[in-house]
């Protein structure tokens, strides 16, 4: 097994000091570059990130926990792929909680890129599913997080009286 990236008295400094200046990095820039760990952030992948970050740092669920504000038994689900954040806000909470770089500095790491997206399945608050339109972007920034949702108007219902029009 692979020497540890920082030992467990300079995580545990990063940790306090990052509780009085949340600019400071948790963990070495040798973390976030290393390939696996960049495109599980690039892919908003919390299970591998967080097997990452238990696997190249001595770093405890309850760290990570305190780090990111979820619980535990929470960071131990995801460890084990027993659950996924799929709440871009909880992702979003977690990744800055451990300081990720942001997504524009790993451009390139997800095989995703140029692809673009043109329409996102969401449910309302009556519970009933929409296709909400947007504009054409690539991956990264459909999910990179943004505080308020930026959506485009449905396009007008079809003007053939009977719908798919007769061939």
């Amino acid at each position: 097994m692979p020497a540890p990236l920082i030992t467990r008295a300079a995580l545990k400094a990063a940790i306090t000091t990052r509780e009085l200046n949340p600019d400071h990095p948790v963990f070495p820039t040798e973390f976030w570059t290393h390939p696996v760990v960049a495109r599980a952030v690039a892919r908003l992948d919390t299970t591998t990130l967080i097997r990452q970050a238990r696997t190249l740092t001595p770093i405890t669920q309850e760290q990570l926990a305190h780090l990111t504000g979820l619980t535990q038994a929470t960071i131990s689900r995801i460890e084990h792929g027993r659950t996924q954040l799929r709440d871009l806000d909880r992702i979003h909470t977690l990744l800055t909680g451990l300081g990720a770089p942001h997504p524009p500095s790993l451009k390139g790491t997800d095989p995703l890129d140029g692809y673009t997206v043109r329409a996102v399945i969401a449910e309302n608050e009556g519970g009933h599913l929409v296709v909400l339109h947007a504009p054409t972007q690539s991956i990264t920034q459909a999910l990179a997080h943004t505080p308020e949702p930026a959506a485009t108007p449905l396009p007008p219902p079809p003007t053939h009286p009977v719908w798919p029009p007769p061939r």
